[in-house]
């Protein structure tokens, strides 16, 4: 017989991220779910994906409750996510990652990065050592948003959301193994503002990354979902109240809230899943 693995994959988004986060914590502390076999997450998720691992649950929720939603995290004009603070402020400095935790964790673990010179999605895991800090800087420095790349090994990235979509995260989790498949997701569609201004800012960019993101744009997110592994998929119950640049406190509450309350209504599927 086949060994089965699970494996949990969760999306980028911005602030949009406050879902996975609130998904995570309700994992590990109500249904006592630590140690997935495998673990893929994406752009802003993966400080959340870190920080579970070393089970730090607590500092998942302080991220995200209470150091995140703050005008020093989101600029408004022009549009820009203050990466590096909350890389080298909120958790470097004030919720330090418990990297020799992460280290011992059992759980395979992935995250998508592009290479800035090639084009090419890349996944670093704990089979290649990078400081975690650097790792997650690179995972979501997301063009035009962020206004540079990140070096790794030498090497130039940028954010892995902007060359793969989740059904494309899922057939990697498929590909390291996994059997089943819990996905946390917090997509939706881009509004119309998000849109023009990704739309304005390509027509400014270097070719390489105009043609990465418009491409990441036209996209279906859900098309040809892998038939062989059972697969529960955990997302919004309403629209989000959190874009990607939201800095309104009570709105990223109720992101974080959400992800908590859908797991919880998913709770027997999930369980069954990782049973």
């Amino acid at each position: 017989m086949k060994e089965e693995k699970v494996a949990i994959v969760t999306s980028g988004g911005g602030m949009k991220c406050a879902y996975s986060a609130g998904a995570l914590t309700t994992l590990a502390q109500t249904l006592h779910i630590k140690t997935p076999d495998i673990f893929i997450s994406a752009s802003g998720s993966v400080g959340s994906m870190f920080y579970y691992l070393s089970q730090q649950y607590s500092d998942i929720e302080k991220v995200w409750l209470r150091y995140i939603p703050s005008p020093e995290m989101v600029s408004a004009f022009p549009p820009r996510l203050r990466l590096d603070y909350v890389v080298d402020t909120i958790l470097r400095r004030e919720l330090p990652l418990d990297e020799a935790a992460l280290a011992k964790s059992t759980t395979r673990w992935f995250v998508p990065v592009t290479d800035l010179a090639t084009g090419h999605t890349e996944y670093i895991s704990n089979d290649t050592w990078f400081d975690p800090y650097e790792v997650m800087r690179a995972a979501a420095a997301i063009p035009f948003l962020y206004g540079g790349s990140v070096h790794l090994g030498g090497r130039s990235f940028i954010d892995g959301d902007v060359n793969v979509n989740m059904v494309e995260l899922i057939r990697k989790a498929r590909k390291e193994g996994a059997t089943k498949i819990l996905v946390i997701t917090n997509t939706i569609k881009l509004t119309g503002m998000m849109k023009w201004f990704i739309w304005t800012s390509a027509i400014f960019a270097r070719p390489m990354i105009r043609q990465l993101v418009l491409n990441d744009m036209k996209r279906a997110e859900w098309d040809h979902l892998p038939s062989d592994v059972d697969i529960v998929v955990i997302g919004p119950s309403y629209t989000m109240p959190t874009g990607t640049f939201t800095r309104v406190r009570r709105k990223v509450a109720q992101a974080y809230q959400m992800g908590q309350d859908d797991v919880l209504a998913r709770r027997a599927d999930i369980e069954k899943l990782f049973a």
